[in-house]
């Protein structure tokens, strides 16, 4: 009996040790994983904050693709009104050169200033106290802003060339 007791010690020893080798095996291969996963996430948080730094860059990019292409647009809607307004003048200066002797060297240019009543007066004061400067020299009507009775009231006068520009 004391030889089985003997063994079943060994036996029993030998399953502790077994035993903690075998959770020192675990632990240090847990260790292993969790060091893993910790350096995946690190990364991955490292890829999701480039990703965004990106879509940033790529937004803002976007934003002046916008902005340049709307410059464009608007450059271009400039750029087809000062065609209509030579084609205008050009119109006008021939049809001035076969009425009229001789040429015109300067222009009588009216600015709008967004106010229709005051525009109306400063015409008729041109047109009546300046009547030898206003038949000899073209009359033009600059508005810078939007106001559309400016325009009409610009445009109710024949003899009256109008220039818009907006910003």
């Amino acid at each position: 009996m004391a030889m089985n007791l003997c063994d079943a010690r060994f036996f029993l020893v030998a399953a502790a040790v077994s035993f903690i080798l075998l959770q020192v095996h675990l632990f240090s291969t847990q260790t292993q994983y969790a060091e893993r996963l910790e350096a995946a996430i690190e990364a991955e948080n490292q890829c999701a904050s480039h990703s965004r730094l990106l879509i940033d860059q790529i937004s803002n990019q976007q934003e002046k693709i916008v902005h340049l292409e709307d410059m464009n647009r608007r450059y271009e809607e400039q750029s087809d009104q000062l065609r209509v307004l030579v084609r205008d003048l050009e119109k006008k200066s021939l049809q001035g050169k076969s009425i009229h002797a001789e040429t015109s060297v300067a222009a009588v240019v009216i600015m709008a200033c967004n106010r229709p009543d005051y525009l109306a007066r400063t015409i008729l004061s041109v047109m009546k106290y300046h009547s030898v400067v206003s038949s000899k020299f073209p009359l033009f009507v600059s508005q810078d802003g939007t106001n559309p009775y400016v325009k009409k009231t610009a445009l109710s006068y024949g003899q009256i060339t109008y220039l818009q520009f907006s910003t």
